[in-house]
C-alpha cells in the first residue's frame, strides 16, 4: 500500500479532495514542495470524481469541481508540472524502486 502524499510541514493530504477545494496555484505549490522534499508525490482520484455529481445529495465540498471541469483541471495540472516532475503509474513507481 502506498498512501497519498502529504505536505512536508503541515502534513496536509494531497488527494482528490484537496485538489478539488484548494486554489489551483496553492495546490500546485504544495505538490512542488512535496516533490522537493520526498522526491515523489503520490496523488489519487476516484473514477466517479470525473462524472457530473450535481444530481446527488452529497456534500458540496465533495462535488465542488467534478466531471469535465475536474478533467480539465487535472490536465492543466499535469501539463504545468511536466517540466518539474515525471508522471508514472503506481506499477511503474513500484517497479522502479524494487531494486534500489
Amino acid at each position: 500500500r502506498i498512501p497519498a502524499s502529504v505536505t512536508p510541514n503541515l502534513r496536509i493530504p494531497l488527494f482528490w479532495l484537496s485538489f478539488k477545494n484548494f486554489p489551483f496555484k496553492l495546490y500546485k505549490k504544495l505538490v512542488i514542495q512535496t516533490l522537493k522534499k520526498d522526491g515523489y508525490c503520490c496523488l489519487y482520484f476516484h473514477p466517479w470524481e470525473f462524472t457530473d455529481l450535481s444530481g446527488y445529495k452529497i456534500p458540496k465540498y465533495t462535488r465542488r469541481i467534478d466531471g469535465n471541469e475536474l478533467t480539465e483541471r487535472l490536465q492543466k495540472f499535469i501539463q504545468e508540472l511536466q517540466t518539474q516532475a515525471e508522471f508514472n503509474t503506481m506499477f511503474q513507481f513500484i517497479e522502479e524502486r524494487k531494486y534500489k
